[in-house]
């Protein structure tokens, strides 16, 4: 991995974010991570700059930093708000105050990117295009237009030039978190420059419009015979990686209660709809909406939910759903055993010592709930709660089982606005059962079994090939293999000893059977040597005989 010196075209925005980190008290951090000195020297001299930030708990400054430091940190942080297994829970609590909201960029600038993007003028493809946008992130803001054809739609563009300083960001951030896993105990734990790499590949994922326009077009199909979802269709001769056009849905936000009781919505029926729209897309499908901020939800007349953005996707394969479920089982049966064991399945605790003090922590939370109804317990607490467990015990919890604690949490506080009644626990309790169900029939496991069979196949076919370099490697002196088996090397030398004696028998009786089978040919050849030869083959079986009750002596004594 290179370092700051032999990064030299980011050396500026290092000695930016390097002011940044000293203005706010961080200064050290960069010091300790080898590089302080490179980007500026004598920065770790220095010290706060106003007394206001030096009044700001370590937390705040933290969250006042990412903010500076612009949009690439600023989804970070959203992403890390998340972590509660990795972050405390006061630094958890800071980054959820993020907002991804910045000022337009000038439409001048939005209308070069679409021409650019659609090599066409913008009046040809769009004949009305609204300058003002109806949201502004810091990837990319929303237009509304028409097509030529007439349909209204709305238009996502991409920040001009964004992408520029995002990439620079990124690559400085897996520098220093591959620097923080070599020099910190904290980074090599929780593998930093791993979590920097899944951040990378989510937001270019993110920057590209035509991915976001294909998960569209895929919760379509999922949706396809639901009358009570709406996604909206996508218009690929207008869709490029930096412009993304979409029908246009036109209703009212889903917590906007003012305008939903003035519309004669159900809110009660919007709230238990739009949740088992997201336990269908995770226990059935594997594949949901993971950004669901209120924003994101129009209701149209009949309760009907209507999404928008895209651009976050949560995704589960079929163990891991079977992980979930399995861990909802056992908290709704309070049985801390199986929701220990449905952790470790999902590859949270897979040691002896984390599962059990695993299980002690998790009675001490089940004693904290004991006794109250599932009506009364709310997802998010106790998902803060099981972070809690993770980060005390130093586990790290699968990102895409984070993705999903976030999302249902998110869209219960979404829905507790619609119905205070509403219980998450309650909702998902039918949905487990029956993903229960279909997740252990015969179909599903019949399946997973020929994608094992398929995946052996493929594994079998590789290892001779595997086998031959590392004994080319081993041969060749580029490696070795050494295996130590403690209280083995007493048993090892007596069969040791055996075996010697086990080849020199072997060898006498060679000797002696080789001729003996050799004779009869020879008094084929030579007649007048048959009684020699049969003498000669009697004599052998007899010295044969002997040599192996030698034999067996031979072992048996040196077995004892």
């Amino acid at each position: 991995m290179p370092t700051v010196l032999q990064t030299i075209r980011h050396l500026r925005r290092y000695q930016q974010i390097g002011r940044i980190l000293t203005r706010y008290g961080f200064g050290h951090v960069l010091t300790q991570l080898g590089i302080g000195r490179a980007i500026t020297p004598g920065l770790e001299k220095l010290r706060f700059s106003s007394s206001e930030i030096l009044r700001a708990t370590p937390a705040e400054r933290v969250r006042m930093v990412i903010e500076e430091l612009g949009p690439t940190f600023i989804k970070l942080g959203q992403i890390l708000s998340t972590r509660g297994d990795v972050l405390p829970p006061e630094l958890i609590r800071e980054l959820e105050k993020l907002q991804d909201t910045v000022p337009p960029t000038d439409f001048a600038l939005i209308q070069a990117q679409v021409e650019t993007e659609l090599h066409q003028p913008l009046h040809e493809v769009f004949p009305t295009f609204d300058p003002v946008p109806v949201a502004s992130a810091s990837l990319g803001q929303v237009h509304f237009a028409t097509l030529t054809t007439g349909e209204e739609v709305a238009v996502k563009v991409f920040r001009p030039g964004v992408d520029k300083l995002i990439q620079i960001d990124l690559d400085i951030l897996l520098e220093l978190a591959g620097e923080a896993e070599k020099r910190t105990e904290w980074g090599e734990h929780y593998e930093v420059l791993s979590l920097a790499r899944e951040f990378a590949d989510t937001l270019h994922t993110e920057q590209n419009y035509e991915q976001e326009g294909h998960n569209i077009d895929r919760y379509r199909q999922i949706f396809a015979d639901d009358s009570r979802v709406h996604i909206p269709q996508v218009y690929w001769d207008t869709t490029t990686r930096r412009v993304l056009t979409m029908e246009r849905i036109q209703g009212v936000k889903i917590t906007d209660l003012a305008r939903l009781e003035e519309a004669g919505l159900d809110r009660e029926a919007i709230a238990r709809r739009n949740f088992t729209v997201l336990l269908q897309a995770v226990l059935r499908e594997g594949f949901f909406h993971a950004d669901p901020h209120a924003g994101n939800f129009l209701i149209l007349p009949d309760e009907v939910i209507g999404m928008v953005d895209f651009g976050i996707m949560g995704h589960l394969d079929a163990a891991e759903r079977l992980g979930l479920v399995k861990l909802f089982v056992g908290l709704f049966r309070e049985d801390t055993d199986r929701v220990v064991e449905a952790m470790s399945d999902l590859g949270i605790a897979t040691k002896a010592a984390d599962r059990r003090n695993l299980a002690r922590d998790m009675d001490r939370l089940r004693l904290r709930y004991y006794g109250l109804d599932l009506e009364r317990i709310r997802a998010r607490s106790f998902f803060e709660d099981l972070m809690g467990l993770a980060f005390s015990n130093r586990l790290i919890m699968p990102s895409n089982l984070v993705l999903v604690f976030k999302t249902i949490a998110m869209l219960e506080g979404i829905s507790l606005q619609l119905d205070p009644k509403f219980n998450v626990f309650v909702e998902v309790e039918p949905f487990v059962r029956d993903a229960l169900l279909e997740l252990q029939s015969p179909v599903t496991r019949a399946k997973e079994m020929a994608g094992q069979l398929r995946e052996s196949a493929q594994a079998a076919l590789l290892l001779p090939k595997q086998l031959q370099r590392l004994l080319e490697q081993i041969e060749a002196g580029e490696g070795d293999i050494s295996i130590r088996i403690k209280g083995i090397d007493e048993p090892t030398q007596r069969i040791t000893a055996a075996a010697h004696r086990l080849a020199l028998a072997v060898l006498a009786v060679a000797f002696v059977l080789g001729p003996a089978l050799l004779i009869p040919r020879i008094s084929d050849i030579f007649p007048r040597w048959q009684a020699a030869a049969a003498f000669l083959i009697i004599g052998g079986f007899v010295m044969s005989m002997i040599l192996t009750l030698i034999l067996v002596l031979s072992i048996w004594r040196s077995a004892r």
